[in-house]
């Protein structure tokens, strides 16, 4: 009985973090997947639920949907509330309050006077990659503006903040960082005389403040009320309305309190323009299973239903999803009411809008029937689009109608739609399904004020002058409200980059605007990692590899990588993607029960260690010491139960110790390890009980301490950081507060200065050149502080490309860089190169080159500001390159390819790899200089490779180009050379430009992108090198702003690699081509293949199989064409192509 009235509260929790989420009608959850069954039953096991969602992912092609959209929400609103059997524990609104008092008062007592305070550092404002503002940062849920103060407006974010702004929209701050508000902003007013009054409420409450937002208070709390909307009377403040999923109230002194005066949910209020007594309602009948439409004409005393012509079902599998009112002053007797839900089966939430054109007496559906069947005049303006019956349901749920113009409204579910006719047909305006604004997707409040029309979404707040005529602007500056989901901080730039709810992957860099955030992309990943080497490489996995442009507004750069590692939405339940302290392009990530390793920063990776044999058994947080990278610790989940395991290596993954760790709730572990002391590491259980949270061993594992203390109960530690040569000083982060301790304190102490009441951690980052920390947060942006004390010694640790690096000649440099803890103010550094040229430098990331290969010492000297220092050494082996004996490139497996390298002047820019355009339409990827975009002045841009031509059967070189020349002085070249003495000297064998080079007519409009016919096939003779066994082949683009060379398929000795990731072999599948459902078979492989996916031309997934085994697959029916193929083994990946065919 207890754990089904656990569900019970639990649903008020669900519908109290989203603008309303219910469950979806009895007939979707019947052909739900077992895991969304499971999800929706009464007494849903929440690790069933998970290991069930991770299986059917694993078999078939992820698609969102309102399913997986409810799973997100539904587990936010259990987090830490998952006991050790799986069940959700009860933690009521009066516990919830309880829980925000103690960690209250814990920062009220903490008073010292060495911690140093918090600040947000954004994003405050985003821009696109043009440079533009962008709708692409905060869920805004709810909106109110002032109409006799038009300047001062009200917005509501989904994470629980209530901003302010008194300029109209162009700047905003936060005026809510002292209550402790745990869930999102539904409902928000602002009375109409002063702007003073204003009003709040949440899926458990009702906030009031009479000083325009400086202060708060709870004026009413009901567990489950869920806010729907919030009414304050223009003309007698003193009577206010509040629409809730708990009923209707009703206040008569301001909002100071509220009485009850309906029992049944209310979805909407709206006063009749004409009579300030009059007032328009929309209700739920929880016993006729359908929204109703009532009046009042008494200022809400009594209401009464109106049902003339009102929408009507009697089907059994009918439901009601909630409903939205729109009236206008033009004509304050035409009303709509949007209802959603469905009428019968297979409504996908959507059943109509309704009208009355007397005031809401009688009633009409000018775009009929309620709900489907739908069509091209009769669209679903609840969902995605026709192909993808996806809803969000009272999530996305808006209508207005025009202040001047009541036959025009505008409809707001997934995408927004307009009508100009009274609801009789309707058009898009923006969103999935298209039209003609840039809008983000997924509607949220809706507001037509005397002075325009606002329209918040899933990505921030806009504002037009004309309904949305014309593309109105965004106004989000000061909304720091976004939501991280991963994240990531860079070591010697400072970069951020981190996966956004609802808003893709967010950067940030030191050359940008402070502030200033620039979107890169993707929806809504669970992820962000940093690369500590140079180049500003960042990572996401819904956007692979980006390299950040120096300035917002310049060219996004791209960059192959194969693999992500397990993510999670949800906190501490991630694993990452750990850089090898000392070589910049060697990651570590788990991704399942398995640690992978890369060499080449994410482009293939090698199997190091399957821990179990249950795939779900998630491989979580990875500590590699700084001091000695042979010693490594990987945190593992259950897949299902409450004990976790950590493992560790002494000998860098050959092989591992499983540790006894502290007893527990350890089903979360995160650690964190001393950066001087391999053997010193500190745990932390997320899901641990009061008492049993924090603990440190000494010898790496062997025995444990623990230091959790009463300071602790209550807190969900999601995330650790520790600081070397500061007394062992440790940092905690959790759902409330964030705790500091060191060997002087010798007690946890509050360190939340300067932070909201509710922190809401995700991930936490130290960014040592500067002293700080870096805390991302749900839904509250990214905060700073500087450390509380300083190491009193740095630590020096070097960085390099790899521990194995490759010299083509004698003249060739690798690149040192510093990976070590030091504030690099007033820092200094002192190398030394055995074996090198320089033999010393002072630079923090010197170029060095080896005339010879060998085995050399590398020794760096740092030096902080108070003049302690620390040294590191390291042993470098440099390796001679192998030149190719084969060239068959085609852009398709990564940029750069293997073996490939490339250089540029100072403006020459760089090549990028695209999937714009294949040569002659027979693949996906080649190679661009986009000169349309890029003014190069006139500077040059070099890929190049290295051919052994020994021994070859044909000397040809081929290659395939497409090029439109923009006309006038913006010509472009490219160049063919070759170096038969290591680049000392170059020969130019081919060089066409403007006109000789196009394959195509001018274009100037656009970046020219080729069509199947628009490329061209080129052939040099590269006879006269014949014999050489190391010869350099380079294509230079000689840029001048003019439009794009394209360079694919180029060929050379007619021989054709296997491409394999890994130790072992793949010998490939056949028959290839093979006709469209037919069966493939696996050639010899060394380990059974553990999953075949299949790819289109476009990059999209059609088609998984797990455990295919190592016979055969039968394919789908699929369209002809090229595909590509992964195929995943226990320790290899082989990706290629696969050209299916039709049937004879």
């Amino acid at each position: 009985m207890k754990k089904v009235l656990f569900f019970v509260l639990l649903l008020s929790a669900i519908c109290s973090n989203a603008q309303i989420l219910q469950k979806p009608s009895a007939s979707e959850i019947n052909s739900a997947p077992a895991w969304a069954k499971e999800m929706y039953s009464e007494n849903p096991c929440v690790t069933k639920v998970d290991a069930l969602y991770q299986e059917y992912y694993r078999s078939h092609i992820f698609a969102k949907n309102y399913h997986t959209q409810y799973y997100k929400r539904w587990k936010r609103a259990i987090r830490g509330r998952v006991d050790e059997n799986g069940y959700i524990i009860d933690i009521s609104p009066e516990s919830e309050k309880a829980l925000a008092s103690l960690a209250k008062n814990k920062r009220l007592a903490s008073g010292s006077d060495k911690l140093n305070p918090w600040t947000p550092i954004g994003p405050f404002n985003v821009k696109n990659s043009s440079g533009n503002p962008t709708g692409e940062q905060s869920n805004i849920y709810s909106f109110a503006q002032c109409t006799n103060h038009p300047e001062i407006l009200f917005c509501g974010s989904e994470p629980g903040e209530i901003y302010k702004s008194a300029d109209n929209g162009v700047n905003w701050f936060c005026v809510s960082e002292g209550i402790p508000i745990t869930s999102g902003i539904t409902a928000v007013a602002v009375s109409d005389f002063s702007g003073d009054t204003v009003l709040a409420g949440n899926g458990s409450a009702i906030y009031l403040s009479v000083d325009g937002g400086n202060t708060w208070s709870n004026v009413l709390s009901v567990s489950g009320l869920n806010i729907t909307e919030i009414l304050i009377h223009p003309l007698n403040s003193q009577i206010v309305f509040a629409a809730s999923l708990k009923g209707l109230y009703r206040s008569t002194n301001g909002g100071s309190s509220f009485s009850q005066i309906d029992a049944f949910p209310y979805y909407d209020i709206k006063m009749k323009p004409s009579s300030f007594s009059t007032f328009f309602a929309l209700r739920g009948n929880t016993t006729l299973v359908k929204a109703e439409f009532l009046i009042s004409n008494d200022n809400g005393i009594s209401f009464d239903v109106q049902s003339s012509g009102w929408y009507d079902s009697s089907d059994p599998l009918r439901s009601d999803g909630g409903a939205r009112l729109a009236v206008s002053p033009a004509n304050p007797e035409k009303v709509y009411a949007y209802l959603i839900g469905q009428a019968k089966a297979d409504d996908f939430g959507y059943i109509g809008v309704y009208r009355s054109d007397d005031g809401g007496v009688t009633w009409t559906l000018p775009n009929g029937p309620a709900g489907g069947p739908y069509t091209g005049t009769h669209p679903n303006l609840a969902y995605g689009y026709p192909a993808w019956t996806y809803h969000q349901g009272f999530y996305n749920c808006a209508i207005i109608a025009s202040q001047t113009n009541a036959n025009e409204i505008l409809i707001g579910g997934l995408n927004c739609w307009k009508s100009t006719d009274g609801g009789a047909t309707f058009f898009p305006v923006a969103g999935y399904v298209g039209g003609y604004l840039n809008l983000h997707v997924d509607m949220q409040d809706f507001r037509e004020t005397p002075y325009g029309t606002w329209v918040t979404t899933d990505g921030g707040v806009y504002f037009s002058e004309d309904f949305l005529v014309t593309q109105p602007a965004v106004l989000n500056n000061g909304i720091r409200a976004s939501e991280y989901w991963g994240f990531g901080q860079g070591w010697n730039d400072d970069i951020t980059i981190g996966g956004l709810y609802h808003n893709g992957v967010m950067s940030g860099y030191d050359n940008y605007p402070a502030g200033t955030g620039l979107q890169l992309g993707g929806a809504e990943p669970a992820s962000g990692y940093v690369n500590p080497g140079p180049g500003r490489k960042v990572m996401s996995s819904e956007i692979g590899g980006k390299i950040l442009p120096e300035n917002i507004g310049e060219t996004i750069n791209n960059f192959t990588v194969s693999m992500f590692p397990n993510e999670s939405y949800w906190a501490a339940e991630s694993s990452e993607m750990e850089w090898h302290p000392n070589y910049y392009n060697i990651v570590y990530l788990g991704r399942e029960n398995k640690l992978w390793r890369s060499e080449d920063n994410g482009t293939s990776y090698e199997l190091v260690k399957e821990f179990g044999t249950i795939t779900t058994s998630n491989v979580q947080h990875i500590e590699i010491s700084a001091s000695n990278p042979q010693i490594m610790y990987v945190s593992q989940r259950p897949a299902s139960g409450s004990t976790g395991k950590i493992y560790r290596t002494t000998n860098g993954g050959e092989t591992w110790a499983t540790l006894t760790i502290p007893s527990g709730n350890s089903s979360r572990i995160i650690m964190s390890l001393s950066p001087v002391d391999p053997y010193k590491l500190w745990i932390a259980y997320p899901s641990g009980s009061n008492g049993n949270k924090v603990y440190v061993t000494e010898n790496g594992g062997g025995t444990w301490t623990n230091i959790t203390t009463s300071m602790l109960d209550g807190e969900e530690i999601r995330a650790m950081v520790c600081i070397p040569n500061t007394n062992n000083g440790i940092y905690l982060f959790s759902y409330y507060n964030v705790f500091y301790r060191d060997d002087l304190t010798g007690n946890w102490e509050v360190d939340a200065d300067g932070l909201p009441d509710v922190v809401n951690t995700c991930i936490a980052k130290p960014f040592y050149r500067d002293s700080k920390l870096r805390l991302a947060t749900y839904g509250k942006g990214i905060w700073e502080k500087e450390l509380n004390v300083s190491p009193a010694q740095p630590v020096a640790v070097i960085m390099l490309d790899k521990d194995n690096p490759f010299v083509y000649c004698a003249s060739d440099t690798i690149r040192y860089d510093d990976h070590s803890f030091i504030n690099h103010d007033g820092a200094s550094w002192e190398w030394t190169f055995e074996g090198g040229e320089p033999t010393i430098s002072t630079q923090r990331n010197p170029l060095v080159v080896y005339a010879v290969p060998g085995t050399f010492m590398t020794t760096l000297k740092v030096t902080d500001a108070s003049g302690q220092t620390d040294s590191d050494t390291i042993m470098v082996t440099v390796t001679p390159y192998v030149p190719a004996v084969f060239i068959e490139e085609d852009f398709e497996t990564g940029f750069l390819p293997y073996n490939w390298m490339n250089e540029s002047s100072v403006t020459g820019g760089s090549w990028t790899l695209t999937n714009r355009a294949g040569s002659f339409g027979l693949s996906t990827h080649s190679a661009l200089f986009d000169n349309f975009n890029y003014d190069a002045q006139g500077g040059w841009s070099d890929i190049y490779a290295g051919w052994n031509l020994e021994a070859c059967a044909d000397y040809n070189l081929t290659f395939d180009v497409a090029y439109s020349r923009y006309g006038g002085i913006y010509s472009d070249s490219l160049e063919v050379l070759v170096s038969a003495d290591c680049g000392f000297t170059w020969e130019s064998v081919y060089f066409k430009g403007g006109d000789e080079l196009a394959t195509v007519s001018s274009i100037t409009d656009s970046l020219f992108v080729p069509l199947a016919d628009q490329w061209r096939t080129e052939t040099i003779d590269l006879s006269a090198y014949a014999g050489n066994d190391n010869v350099m082949v380079k294509f230079r683009n000689h840029g001048s702003w003019g439009q794009g060379i394209y360079l694919d398929k180029i060929l050379f000795n007619n021989t054709v690699p296997v491409n394999t990731i890994g130790n072992k072999s793949f010998a490939g599948v056949y028959p290839n081509p093979v006709v469209s459902g037919g069966e493939v078979f696996f050639g010899a492989v060394s380990s059974e293949p553990e999953s075949f996916t299949l790819f289109d031309a476009t990059g999209k997934m059609v088609f998984i199989a797990a455990h295919p085994g190592t016979e055969s697959i039968t394919l789908p029916e699929l369209k002809p064409g090229q595909y590509y193929y992964q195929v995943i083994g226990k320790d290899y990946i082989n990706n290629g192509k696969l050209s299916i065919v039709s049937k004879r």
